[in-house]
């Protein structure tokens, strides 16, 4: 069955428990990439994410989401990171659970956050990081227009320790 609807919208605390769900069942594709996915993850470590997602958006910081199907099903997270500092970027990151992979689910979810990122006339260009090796995350950013620049070390830290970061920029149209 394919998923018609890709929404996002806020976490909410009654998320958790979909959350530590959706990673569990996820870990094969989350932990190469996802330092933050381990077995038994547990709703209080979503809930913990959850709470830090609110205090992101009040300051200003990020706007983080959950990614939804029309029955506002978790399919997974995505979220944009505001400049802090001269010289950076609004960065885009996502995941999603490994039932709706191979949907279209980050790339729906990616156009999104493009309207929402360049809805702020000081945005100029938004950029997605990506684990080198990270195929799947990669085709996303390629996929959602997004341009390659460059390969640097470090950029991204795995559990295995620093790697190459594939670079993608998307300049305001």
């Amino acid at each position: 069955m394919s998923i018609r609807h890709v929404g996002l919208r806020p976490f909410h605390l009654q998320d958790a428990a979909s959350f530590a769900q959706a990673v569990n069942e996820s870990l094969t594709s989350l932990t190469p990439w996802m330092a933050w996915a381990h077995d038994n993850y547990c709703s209080d470590e979503a809930s913990s994410w959850i709470n830090f997602t609110h205090i992101q958006r009040v300051k200003g910081e990020a706007e983080e989401f959950a990614i939804v199907d029309e029955n506002d099903q978790l399919l997974g997270g995505a979220g944009i990171r505001f400049t802090q500092q001269p010289g950076e970027f609004c960065a885009l990151g996502y995941w999603v659970r490994s039932t709706a992979q191979r949907q279209g689910v980050a790339t729906r979810a990616v156009a999104q956050l493009i309207t929402l990122g360049f809805q702020s006339p000081e945005v100029k260009l938004l950029e997605i990081l990506a684990a080198a090796d990270n195929r799947a995350s990669r085709a996303v950013a390629e996929r959602s227009g997004f341009s390659f620049v460059d390969y640097r070390y470090g950029l991204i830290v795995l559990e295995s320790g620093p790697v190459n970061t594939a670079i993608y920029h998307l300049k305001r149209g």
